[in-house]
């Protein structure tokens, strides 16, 4: 028997997933670990941004974070989603890890011929560097040279690129995470060791979690939306789908099709009252959940959105939806946010966007706040 579709709005999906994403109020600093593990991580490749993620969600200062990195290590930082740097709980990361180390991107030839390697040395080599981690913090040079050592130069050279190229599948497959900084260069651990402890996962249960967790903060979604925010176009949502099948419930949004865990279809029962104003810091999920972004902003502003190279700006959400993109930089104590709208802006817009550049403000241990609407 069919199951009928549940009708909804995009002004009640909105709100679903703004309070799922701790955007509604923040939580407490206690839950900072949680609270990024509900999201399923946040974007690290410039660790600013991941920071303020943090703090946009949760009441808690940039400090916090790091703590928790690299002091208390309840979070973990390393490549994953989208090949991507990312932090996530470090009690979480045996999930990930498992889910993706059979799932990897595919490799390309072309990818191999760029870097001079056939399959087999790429795959030696990963193993390779997962074993000269065991029990050393390396920096990426050291790391370099020790698995280098009687290799040829075009692994060396492979191992020197940029973008982690080398070191991503590593990561995903649980062997390589980033330690503390020595200096102004990153160092690279073992997890299993840097963390103290690790579980064992089955890789088609990990996924099945993983889907599960994505549904709740960025559903409703489809399996291609799932797809997207895990970085490959294959099986990998198919099999989440199938894997979740009894706990899914098809849905209509204004028209599209998509599917939710049926234990949140409750959540929709009663339309959103509450507006809501947010600062976005730049690559935050909330925008990088999904195939496609025309419901989170108008195709006329996407390019301010989504730039060249990759980047997501910062953003102004009204009521779930990017209405400006803004900036800050530091003079002295005060902290100074440039908003550059996409239209003219209400009175309570600007109210509100005070409110959240004050809560920034505390993130960043900054005493005052000058909002500039441009």
């Amino acid at each position: 028997m069919k199951s009928e579709l549940l009708e909804l709005t995009w002004a009640q999906v909105h709100a679903f997933r703004l309070e799922r994403h701790h955007l509604m109020r923040r939580a407490p600093k206690a839950a900072l670990s949680r609270v990024v593990g509900e999201i399923c991580g946040v974007q690290a490749q410039v660790m600013s941004a991941a920071e303020l993620q943090a703090g946009a969600r949760v009441d808690c200062r940039v400090e916090d974070v790091r703590d928790a990195l690299w002091k208390r290590k309840t979070l973990v930082k390393t490549w994953l989603m989208r090949g991507t740097l990312h932090l996530v709980p470090a009690e979480d990361l045996p999930l990930f890890t498992a889910a993706m180390r059979t799932r990897l991107i595919r490799l390309r030839n072309s990818w191999l011929k760029f870097f001079q390697l056939s399959e087999p040395e790429f795959w030696e080599v990963i193993e390779a560097i997962g074993e000269a981690l065991d029990g050393h913090v390396l920096t990426r040079e050291e790391l370099t040279e020790k698995v280098g050592k009687g290799r040829s130069q075009r692994i060396r050279d492979a191992m020197k690129s940029g973008w982690g190229g080398m070191l991503k599948p590593v990561a995903r497959s649980g062997l390589l995470c980033f330690g503390p900084s020595r200096g102004q260069s990153v160092t690279f651990v073992r997890p299993q060791q840097w963390l103290g402890a690790w579980r064992e996962v089955d890789p088609d249960q990990a996924l099945i979690e993983i889907a599960r967790r994505y549904l709740r903060a960025y559903g409703p979604a489809t399996k291609q939306d799932f797809s997207r925010w895990w970085g490959t176009w294959s099986g990998v949502g198919t099999a989440a789908w199938s894997g979740l099948a009894d706990e899914l419930v098809p849905v209509s949004v204004e028209g599209r099709r998509a599917d939710l865990l049926s234990a949140d279809a409750k959540q929709f029962a009663k339309q959103p009252k509450e507006a809501s104003v947010q600062l976005l810091p730049a690559f935050d999920p909330y925008l990088m959940g999904h195939s496609g972004r025309e419901h989170l902003v108008d195709a006329a502003h996407h390019s301010r959105v989504s730039r060249t190279a990759g980047w997501i700006s910062a953003v102004v959400l009204v009521d779930g939806r990017a209405t400006a993109t803004w900036t800050h930089k530091a003079v002295k104590e005060t902290l100074v946010i440039s908003v550059d709208p996409f239209h003219r802006l209400t009175a309570t817009t600007i109210s509100q966007v005070r409110r959240r550049a004050e809560a920034l403000a505390e993130t960043l241990g900054m005493s005052r706040v000058e909002v500039r609407i441009l």
